[in-house]
């Protein structure tokens, strides 16, 4: 929705006007949460190698996301586990009185297919076909619970009122565990959220991502022998190539920056039976909700008609939908901040050395391979807003509460995402170094959150602009379970 003129210049206004009031001071609090987290660096880079060391793919991260709430609870935080019917998610809280409460945001699965040897700058995988850290969040849940401990350290010395608590959400990849706490109220009352994502840069997150929509059309048809009497049969597979069909004619009459892939997820038995079964699996995506969910739809509308076409039935199962990022320019000048009061990863030779011998594999490197600059945060309203072109669960939080979130350098630049690149960085120093800056950054905002009551209520009223009278509608209905607490669905996260 484009914003009116005046929506505009009171989103200019408010950042200039509150900018130098809301973000100084507060430095001897932040100090005792960054000396404790420099006392305490290596428990935590020791829980983010045991979620390495562990693999797991998402809804099944037991032995990840245990690792990293035994660390929070070692640190004083007590554990709510089980949360939104999925077994490895969990609350953690550290509570010092009444005041306003702060949330981390905290991820553990990785990706199958990706197996690799830390630090090795060639592709070695530990176990064929294994699983493996390709988006970095060994790191991301480890960073998150390490700066919340900082500020729990913080509170306890300055007795700082309040609440930090850290978020673990399972099946980032999917987009499912954020999307499902939430509407389960897992994060009620929360005041702000801050989270962050390992990368190759190091800069605050000033980007919006996708809506999306994942579902399986599932046809059900009549067996017959392929050859015999297919005229007694009715194909599910043949359902499943008119939808898909049908959407690559729709493709032309959608906007250019709508995605729309898909992947045969069952194609029925053997050539010589007319399949009795089908399955199509879809992400749909947009970039803002209010035009994603209309091509949604026609998709959907597609996949009835070609089993009206094809005489078999339909069965829709949805399996997430996540919306967009929503921008949060307090928020985001507070970690830019912060950011520049931490400084970049301080990489020394031998990590210059590790990522020259990676580079070796890289289509096209950069010149200069590891990031030790902090980028500049330019401010803009919201219809001049980028948009990247994947998908976050992290969008649902954005809009039911202000969220700021910010990227570290955890591997060389010029990798490959979701690849073994990730893989070997993030169990690599490069990438404990990436993850030190950022939890330093994470939890100085966090302290400074806690103290100025401004930098909330400037949070609150930047957010309540941008929703401009919108309401939050979650994209899955109550009563729908996660993926994996359905029966069948045991391979979600694995093809």
């Amino acid at each position: 929705m484009r914003k009116s003129l005046p929506h505009v210049l009171r989103a200019v206004l408010l950042t200039l006007c509150t900018a130098a009031a809301l973000f100084a001071g507060n430095n001897k609090q932040k100090k005792t949460a960054w000396n404790w987290m420099e006392a305490n660096r290596q428990t935590a880079m020791a829980a983010s190698r045991a979620v390495w060391e562990n693999p797991e793919i998402g809804e099944l991260e037991y032995k990840s996301s245990a690792a990293l709430a035994s660390y929070l609870e070692r640190n004083g935080f007590t554990i709510e586990r089980g949360v939104a019917d999925m077994p490895t998610a969990w609350v953690a809280t550290f509570s010092n009185g009444d005041g306003p409460s702060l949330g981390y945001l905290a991820e553990f699965d990785a990706l199958p297919g990706l197996s690799q040897e830390a630090g090795n700058p060639v592709k070695t995988p530990i176990v064929q076909g294994g699983a493996g850290h390709g988006c970095g969040h060994s790191l991301l849940g480890a960073g998150s619970a390490y700066a919340a401990a900082g500020v729990k350290a913080a509170m306890v010395e300055h007795n700082i009122p309040g609440s930090v608590k850290v978020f673990g959400t399972p099946a980032e990849e999917t987009l499912v565990g954020k999307v499902y706490m939430i509407r389960d109220g897992v994060f009620d009352g929360l005041d702000i959220a801050l989270g962050w994502h390992p990368g190759s840069v190091n800069s605050v997150v000033y980007r919006s991502s996708l809506a999306m929509s994942s579902i399986k059309f599932r046809f059900h048809g009549k067996t017959a022998h392929g050859a015999g009497d297919p005229h007694h049969g009715r194909s599910a597979l043949d359902a499943v190539e008119l939808t898909n069909t049908g959407v690559n004619f729709m493709r032309e009459h959608v906007i250019e920056k709508a995605r729309i892939h898909y992947v045969i997820s069952d194609g029925g038995g053997a050539p010589n039976v007319v399949p009795d079964r089908a399955e199509v699996w879809y992400f749909v995506r947009a970039p803002k909700t209010e035009q994603q969910r209309p091509i949604y739809d026609w998709v959907r509308t597609i996949a009835k008609g070609a089993s009206i076409m094809t005489e078999t039935t339909l069965e829709e199962e949805l399996l997430t939908s996540c919306r967009e990022f929503m921008l949060n320019d307090p928020l985001a000048k507070l970690l830019q901040e912060n950011y520049e009061q931490v400084g970049p990863p301080d990489f020394d030779q031998a990590d210059w050395q590790f990522a020259a011998e990676l580079a070796k594999n890289f289509d096209d490197p950069p010149e200069v391979l590891l990031d030790t600059t902090v980028a500049e945060l330019k401010i803009v309203p919201p219809d001049e807003w980028e948009w990247g072109m994947g998908s976050v669960d992290d969008g649902d939080v954005s809009w039911n509460f202000p969220y700021g979130r910010i990227t570290a350098a955890c591997a060389a630049r010029g990798g490959n995402g979701h690849s073994w690149h990730m893989v070997t960085c993030a169990g690599s120093d490069i990438g404990f170094k990436g993850m030190t800056t950022a939890a330093r950054v994470l939890a100085g905002a966090g302290v400074e959150v806690l103290l100025n009551k401004k930098i909330r209520d400037a949070a609150w009223e930047d957010f309540h602009m941008k929703l401009d009278g919108r309401s939050y509608e979650c994209g899955i209905p109550d009563g729908l379970r996660p993926p994996h607490s359905r029966p069948g669905q045991e391979n979600y996260t694995s093809r």
